[in-house]
């Protein structure tokens, strides 16, 4: 059995754990805000005259990727998937349960369950050196409502990560920025700020995750508290989106159609070692470029990545002819 990290122990003989552990960790200190202020983001417009509390949970052996749960009513709110997940993948190591497609994590929808909350997707710029994401609702006639970029450590002068949301298509910048996220460098908690720097909401893994993560190596639970006057949809829409940051469609495509071929065609290989019979590496890799442009052609992916067919094809059939050399 394995002994239980020092930190763990701390953690689990401190007073207030036991307390914490059963009614929950308890609540930031959050500004109240006026609900008819112009400088905030409004998707539905959910909002409460107390502190409100969110549980946000990741998926385990489903298609969902992300739940998030009203703590006070105990029904999931909102869930998150992106297309061609595999539920099984922790204990699918030869990917008998993998899309035809491959796996796009950059694709990201969420989706409503229960309350009145809206339904969106989460789509990274076509071309960004942040990692920016935009958000737009389901069903409606408009563009998007906001996004949401990483700050670079220049601007923010801090080993802390940062982020930005502005409205629309407009970089979080200057007089754009609507409101500022900061993590801290473990990972534990992510504040978000308005433009007067008043901590409006808080994301923070909870005690239990915590000890869980000592413990295990892995603790998903997060409560995310939200002040009064503020909409909860917008703050739980960037939840969702700045987990995104960073995601694109062209790491999707190289890892489906590059990494993921290397990767079936090395195994191969080795069964074949004996008799050595089967095809080449760079020729299965070459075969997969094909593949490629065939697919993000269907899937029309060419209105956010020009010509993301013929690159990615010649991008893949270069790696083929490496391969072999290699």
């Amino acid at each position: 059995m394995p002994s239980i990290p020092p930190e763990a122990q701390q953690i689990a003989n401190d007073p207030s754990f036991a307390v914490q552990f059963a009614i929950g960790d308890p609540f930031p200190q959050l500004v109240p805000q006026n609900p008819s202020s112009q400088d905030a983001i409004r998707l539905r417009g959910v909002y409460f005259n107390e502190p409100k509390r969110y549980l946000l949970k990741k998926a385990h052996f489903s298609m969902e990727d992300r739940r998030i749960f009203d703590v006070e009513t105990g029904l999931v709110v909102l869930v998150s998937s992106h297309l061609g997940k595999n539920p099984y993948e922790s204990i699918d190591p030869l990917g008998y349960n993998e899309s035809q497609s491959g796996e796009w994590k950059s694709i990201t929808d969420v989706n409503c369950v229960n309350g009145n909350f809206p339904s969106f997707k989460i789509r990274p710029k076509k071309l960004s050196r942040h990692g920016t994401q935009y958000v737009d609702l389901h069903g409606d006639d408009e563009d998007v409502v906001f996004n949401v970029a990483k700050m670079s450590k220049l601007k923010s002068k801090s080993m802390r990560p940062h982020f930005v949301v502005g409205k629309y298509k407009d970089a979080g910048k200057g007089k754009h920025m609507v409101y500022k996220l900061i993590a801290d460098v473990i990972g534990r908690t992510l504040a978000i700020e308005n433009s007067r720097g008043e901590l409006i909401a808080q994301m923070a893994k909870t005690n239990k995750a915590m000890l869980k993560t000592a413990v295990f190596g892995s603790g998903s639970e997060s409560t995310i508290d939200i002040a009064p006057g503020v909409d909860c949809s917008t703050i739980l829409a960037i939840i969702f989106a700045v987990g995104q940051v960073g995601r694109h469609y062209v790491k999707d495509m190289f890892h489906n159609f590059v990494v993921d071929p290397m990767q079936d065609s090395a195994v191969e290989g080795a069964m074949n070692t004996v008799t050595g019979n089967g095809p080449g590496l760079g020729s299965m890799v070459s075969d997969a470029g094909s593949a490629a442009e065939g697919f993000v052609d269907n899937v029309g992916l060419g209105d956010h990545w020009d010509g993301a067919e013929e690159r990615l094809g010649s991008m893949v059939s270069d790696a083929g002819s490496a391969a072999e050399g290699f």
